[in-house]
C-alpha cells in the first residue's frame, strides 16, 4: 500500500509538470506571477535548459581560483565562500515561435514596467507597443527557436552569446529540427548575438514543398540536432551545448492545438 501511495505521489508530481504551462495559459496574461513566468520561460514545455558538465568544471575551477585569490589578500581563504554552488553559463533553448514564450517575455517587461499599477490609457499604449512582437509575423511561416548564455555564477556579465560571430553558412548544413518520423527540416536562416545578453535565433521553414508541417499535434517529438563534427575541439562554443534537444510535443499541445 506504501509502495503504491509513493508512486501515485511520483505520477500526480510528473503530472503537474507536464500540464504547467497549458495551465497558465487559460488565466489572462496580467495575473501571470513573477515566479509562474519565469518557470515557463526558462522550465516548461517550451523552454529546455542545459548545463554542461565540462562547463561545470571550468567554472568551478575559476570561482576556486577567484576565491583563493580573495582569500590570500585578506590573509585566508573562507571555505564557507569557496562551497558555494558553481554553475556554467548554462543555455536554454526555447520554442519562440511558440506564443507562450513571447507572452512571458512580454508579461516580464510588464512587471519590469510596474504595468499593473499603470492607468489604463498607459496599459493600452505598452500594449500597442507589444502588439508587433507577440503577433511575430515571421513565425506564421518559420519555426523560430532562440539561444540564450546565462552570466556565470559570479552573477558577471556573460562574455559572448552563443555562436556569436558565426555566420549562416556555417551554421547551415550544421543544425536541424527532427519530428519522430526521422523527418527533417535544415536551417533557413540565422541570426548571430551581436552582444552577451543578445539571443541566438535560428529559422526552419514550417513547411515542405508539399505543403506538410513537419510537426502537428499527433506528432511525440521534437528534437533540435546539432551534427556531431560541428561540435568538435575547434567550436570555442562545443561544450556549452548537448548534441540534441529534445521536447515532447503533448507539453506543448494546448487543446487540439500544436502551440509552436
Amino acid at each position: 500500500m506504501k509502495y503504491s501511495r509513493i508512486l501515485l505521489v511520483f505520477g500526480m508530481l510528473a503530472m503537474t509538470a507536464s500540464t504547467f504551462g497549458q495551465k497558465m495559459l487559460e488565466k489572462p496574461l496580467s495575473t501571470w506571477g513573477k515566479e509562474e513566468t519565469l518557470r515557463l520561460y526558462n522550465d516548461s514545455g517550451w523552454a529546455k535548459p542545459y548545463q554542461s558538465t565540462t562547463g561545470s568544471a571550468n567554472a568551478a575551477a575559476g570561482q576556486i581560483a577567484r576565491e583563493q585569490g580573495q582569500g590570500a589578500n585578506r590573509g585566508g581563504s573562507d571555505p564557507r565562500s569557496v562551497a558555494r554552488n558553481f554553475g556554467p553559463p548554462p543555455v536554454t533553448l526555447r520554442l519562440h515561435s511558440a506564443l507562450p514564450i513571447r507572452q512571458a517575455i512580454v508579461r516580464l517587461r510588464q512587471l519590469g514596467a510596474d504595468y499593473d499599477k499603470m492607468s489604463d490609457a498607459d496599459k493600452a499604449a505598452f500594449d500597442a507597443s507589444q502588439k508587433r512582437f507577440l503577433d511575430c509575423a515571421i513565425c506564421k511561416e518559420y519555426y523560430v527557436i532562440t539561444l540564450t548564455k546565462a552570466p556565470d555564477a559570479s552573477g558577471a556579465t556573460v562574455e559572448e552569446g552563443v555562436f556569436q560571430g558565426m555566420t549562416y553558412e556555417e551554421l547551415k548544413g550544421n543544425v536541424k529540427l527532427v519530428n519522430d518520423k526521422g523527418e527533417e527540416r535544415e536551417l533557413a536562416q540565422f541570426n548571430a548575438p551581436k552582444g552577451s545578453g543578445d539571443m541566438t535565433v535560428f529559422y526552419f521553414k514550417r513547411t515542405n514543398d508539399a505543403g506538410d508541417p513537419l510537426f502537428s499535434p499527433t506528432s511525440k517529438e521534437l528534437k533540435f540536432v546539432f551534427k556531431p563534427e560541428f561540435l568538435d575541439s575547434k567550436n570555442r562554443f562545443a561544450y556549452l551545448v548537448p548534441r540534441t534537444f529534445e521536447f515532447k510535443i503533448s507539453k506543448i499541445v494546448v487543446g487540439q492545438e500544436l502551440v509552436f
